[in-house]
């Protein structure tokens, strides 16, 4: 299963927000520790990079996956000591409760820009995580994508095109 989807949320002042239901289903399917007769789930959820003003949200295993990869770097070296920064120190374990509610701590809600009163998120789709953006920041970076694909593909065409070859044939 993977996240796919745009679903836009309301964020009241306290930063509880609901879930999309799909993207529930897939966080279940990726944490270990998850219960269905409590329905209670966890997701990690990554704010350390300066560069984003969104939430990149990704199931307990997929996370994991990415913590081994980062194992794997010399210690010491300046790519791990980055991804550890952003990656690993920028990040932490949030609960979905049996509603399919979770509360975004206030730093969470300062790192995407939501006001302190609340406001919408966007829920992004995005197969292995998906991202949580404010409406003006989802849209600005949509913007920024289609500028890059319009550069891409100056001569026109269908954008499966930036597809790498199918190996099935």
């Amino acid at each position: 299963m993977h996240f796919s989807g745009t679903i836009t949320q309301r964020v009241d002042g306290k930063g509880r927000v609901s879930i999309p239901a799909d993207f529930r289903a897939v966080l279940a399917e990726g944490d270990p520790a998850y219960d269905p007769d409590t329905k209670r789930l966890r997701m990690r959820v990554v704010y350390g990079d300066p560069s984003r003003k969104c939430l990149e949200i990704y199931t307990i295993s997929a996370f994991d996956k990415i913590l081994k990869r980062v194992a794997t770097l010399p210690e010491g070296s300046d790519e791990r000591e980055i991804l550890e920064l952003f990656l690993v120190s920028g990040s932490e374990v949030v609960e979905v409760d049996a509603d399919g509610r979770t509360i975004l701590a206030q730093r969470l809600r300062d790192h995407m820009g939501l006001p302190r009163d609340g406001g919408e998120a966007v829920c992004a789709g995005a197969l292995d995580l998906f991202r949580m953006w404010t409406p003006e920041e989802f849209e600005a970076e949509r913007q920024r994508k289609m500028a890059a694909v319009k550069a891409r593909m100056a001569g026109g065409g269908n954008i499966l095109k930036l597809l790498p070859p199918n190996p099935e044939g």
